[in-house]
């Protein structure tokens, strides 16, 4: 018996006068659970106790698709275990296209085609279909089966119509790499007894991709010397989130950029990598050989404030490379043209906001828009630094302009900036939350133009009009209103155009949910489609050369980048044309259960 139990037997018997009977022990009851505002929320939203029966069939449904993932990496399929999910009265077309019709050349380079969809698949012959899907594969890599759109068909018993976003990537036999993409639509029914069966499939679209071998290796590891800066660098923001106390006021969010460029004139490409605060920023020496010297420290710029990204530009027009550091404050150093920094501080160097109320910085760019021969700086914001509006929320969500403002810093060629924002005319609707901005001449009339991509609504194109400037997206077809992270200029499908590539977030839940007739069924009209556009992923406008773009993004299937972060064009594979690399992630769980 533990001792508290044995205490108070021993109380209890001293107590009992002779000859009376024993007394019972007291049993302890534990305290009714108190029901506070925080759990009330919690079990409201709890899948089926919210009156949403499409994410709760979602649920159920991808539970299945789980049982199905686990199967297919295991080739030959062991078919008696897919058989309980499996309808005897299945019906579909094959996984993927046995025959296609030719439609047109969309372009010269593009060929469209739509498959012939043939009911021939049954439920006897579907696992063999599914290891033809997979083809080669003898290793697979990564295998996602996404739902991304819900509509229930027939409620009682339920049959509903179930979009997948299926994405395959593995190694052949022969080492060959092996990519495969695309939709299907799928139906399923509830059972009473065996649960939810897949009842029907139809190949949507897809794309395959091959190579005879990785494209790209990792060499993290013989590239960075070993020390502090390397360990520090292969861990990952995962691992300094779970390791660090939160005591230490590191923010470990990701907001962090790499500015690469020859800082010591020895015509090798050198690398500074920024760091949340607390963390020094590292600067990377090349040592010609492929591996690199960390010299932040003699260099001096190990800066421990928060940086949310770095530019190495000649701003003083003497032939070397000068660093702009981004985060609560704008940070100047003059570089001397051996890889040793000077900090200029921001005040003496005019790079303060003429503004009293200031957001965080979150990126910058650099262009000679006034054509005087040295290169400006223009940089957004995107939440209020500390103070009385520091806890401002965007309203409305989908189209806030209560932001912070973006700054214009024209170089007046002394080694020192003016804030020209008002004058310049970028002062136009500049109260959004700013991402990313990007400089291009995309009209070809000789002056940078400069696009923002926004967070929580529409983004915007700045035409520069001899130095002065208009926001003009609206007017050009690029107001984009997603979530704004990043922004690229390329020429995507060589007619001598700048095109405009904008990074956004996807999502798989709220496409499903914003196409559901309970989702805000009383907002005014065009409410709906805004916030469901917020959940469609990246955009690629093709530059028409008359002022105007044409949104391309589904033809072109560059929607689905994830939560995409940041993107560039460059042609991975020196074909000559511009390809697209995505940046994307965010800190998440193994589990979905507080999504």
């Amino acid at each position: 018996m533990p001792l508290a139990g044995s205490l108070l037997l021993c109380c209890l018997l001293a107590a009992q006068q002779p000859g009376e009977a024993p007394q019972p022990i007291p049993t302890l009851k534990k305290p009714a659970p108190v029901q506070g505002p925080v759990d009330a929320i919690l079990d409201h939203v709890q899948t089926g106790k919210d009156g949403w029966l499409s994410e709760l069939y979602d649920e159920e449904i991808k539970a299945q698709l789980a049982i199905l993932k686990k199967h297919l990496k295991h080739i030959p399929l062991e078919r008696e275990q897919l058989a309980p999910f499996i309808a005897g009265d299945f019906r579909g077309t094959p996984l993927t296209p046995t025959k296609r019709t030719r439609l047109r050349d969309a372009v010269p380079w593009v060929e469209v085609y739509e498959p012939e969809r043939e009911f021939k698949l049954t439920a006897q012959t579907l696992p063999q279909e599914l290891e033809k899907w997979l083809g080669e594969l003898e290793h697979i890599e990564e295998l996602e089966l996404k739902s991304t759109a819900i509509s229930i068909e027939v409620p009682d018993p339920p049959q509903v119509q179930f979009q997948i976003r299926y994405y395959v990537t593995g190694t052949t036999a022969k080492h060959e790499v092996r990519q495969i993409t695309g939709y299907w639509m799928t139906q399923w029914r509830k059972d009473a007894e065996k649960g939810w069966q897949w009842l029907g499939v139809v190949w949507e679209e897809g794309w395959e991709s091959r190579s005879p071998k990785a494209l790209f290796a990792d060499i993290t590891t013989c590239a960075l010397p070993p020390g502090p800066a390397s360990e520090q660098l292969q861990r990952g923001i995962d691992w300094w989130s779970n390791n660090l106390d939160v005591a230490t006021g590191i923010d470990i969010y990701g907001h962090n950029g790499v500015a690469v460029g020859d800082v010591d004139g020895d015509g090798r490409e050198d690398f500074y990598v920024c760091q949340p605060a607390g963390l020094p920023n590292r600067l990377f020496r090349s040592n010609g050989d492929g591996t690199f010297s960390d010299i932040s420290r003699q260099a001096g710029v190990d800066v421990l404030d928060r940086s949310t990204m770095g530019l190495l530009v000649d701003f003083d027009n003497d032939g070397d490379k000068d660093l702009l550091v981004v985060g609560d404050a704008l940070l100047l150093f003059r570089n001397d043209g051996r890889g040793r920094f000077t900090f200029v501080d921001p005040t003496e160097a005019g790079l303060t906001p003429k503004t009293e109320e200031k957001g965080i910085f979150t990126s910058a760019c650099t262009a000679d828009f006034d054509r005087d021969g040295w290169l400006d700086v223009y940089v957004t914001s995107y939440v209020w630094q500390v103070g009385e509006t520091s806890n401002r929320l965007p309203v409305p969500y989908h189209d806030a302009t209560n932001g912070t403002p973006n700054y214009l810093f024209r170089n007046k060629g002394d080694g020192t900036f003016t804030d020209v924002t008002a004058e310049t005319g970028v002062s136009e609707n500049n109260n959004r939350f700013s991402f990313a901005c990007s400089w291009a001449d995309y009209d070809g009339n000789g002056w940078p133009d400069l696009y923002v991509a926004n967070d929580f609504g529409r983004n915007n194109l700045y035409r520069n009009e001899g130095g002065k400037f208009r926001d003009v997206a609206a007017e050009a077809g690029v107001e984009d209103l997603g979530a704004g992270m990043s922004v690229a200029w390329g020429d995507y499908d060589n007619d001598g155009l700048l095109d405009l590539y904008v990074g956004n977030m996807y999502s798989t839940a709220g496409l499903r949910t914003t196409m559901q007739p309970i989702f805000k069924p009383d907002s005014p009209t065009g409410v709906r489609s805004f916030l469901r556009r917020q959940a469609k992923g990246n955009s690629l406008f093709r530059n028409k050369g008359d002022g105007t773009f044409e949104d391309m993004s589904e033809s072109a299937g560059v929607t689905m980048g994830r939560w995409a972060w940041s993107s560039n064009f460059f042609d991975i594979d020196l074909d000559g044309w511009d390809d697209l690399y995505v940046a994307n992630g965010y800190v998440t769980n193994e589990s979905t259960k507080d999504l």
